[in-house]
């Protein structure tokens, strides 16, 4: 069994830490399930399955720092954090300036996408909103910010949305449909990717599923 016990990518490893770094490797480089299982010679069910693990670490990331997420609060019923807390309290290895955040329109209630929108009517607001488009036929809204005081006043590349929804969409048409439960993974995976474009996604993927290995 090829060095299954030293795969720190995933716990219970089927396949060599080896074999798993060529899959994130082609993940990285988009390329489809089909096309990364007879790379990889793992069998198209288990690259399936990795992909949706894959996808489920990229949805928690961006909704971890997305200032579109619900305010949290802790186990003990502490006061919920405005959206401004929560953005400025985030810390990781994202690098926060231009960056765009997509979700469902229908999950956002008038209020809540006014504190988005107006977030100089809280005193305590340290971001800055450069763009947002609604894409309501598709029930989907994007938002542009930055929260840096240094760079709120200046031209943001998230300020014509158009870019990150021409990404979007012709990354989805390669799928020619997608299942309804499976299309807001592939919706925070292109914001994700969008968002990384100018990084190595292939170390950006590392560093984050080794910080929570997947089943």
């Amino acid at each position: 069994m090829e060095g299954i016990s030293k795969n720190k990518y995933v716990r219970r490893a089927k396949i060599s830490e080896y074999k798993f770094r060529k899959l994130i490797k082609y993940f990285a480089d988009d390329l489809s399930a089909t096309q990364i299982s007879l790379l990889t010679q793992i069998n198209r069910n288990t690259v399936n399955r990795y992909l949706n693990e894959i996808r489920g670490r990229i949805v928690e990331f961006c909704e971890q720092y997305s200032p579109l997420s619900d305010s949290l609060s802790d186990e003990n019923d502490q006061p919920k954090q405005t959206i401004s807390e929560k953005v400025s309290n985030n810390l990781g290895i994202l690098k926060r300036r231009g960056k765009v955040y997509a979700t469902l329109l229908a999950n956002y209630t008038a209020d809540k996408l006014k504190n988005i929108l107006n977030p100089e009517l809280k005193p305590d607001a340290n971001l800055t909103v450069h763009a947002v488009e609604v894409k309501e036929d598709d029930g989907l809204i994007a938002i542009g910010y930055d929260n840096e005081p240094l760079y709120a006043n200046k031209p943001s590349y998230v300020e014509d949305l158009d870019k990150f929804w021409s990404f979007t969409k012709e990354r989805l048409s390669k799928f020619q449909g997608l299942a309804k439960h499976k299309f807001y993974l592939h919706l925070k995976e292109c914001e994700f990717r969008f968002n990384f474009r100018n990084d190595n996604l292939y170390s950006v993927m590392l560093q984050l599923i080794s910080s929570k290995p997947i089943s």
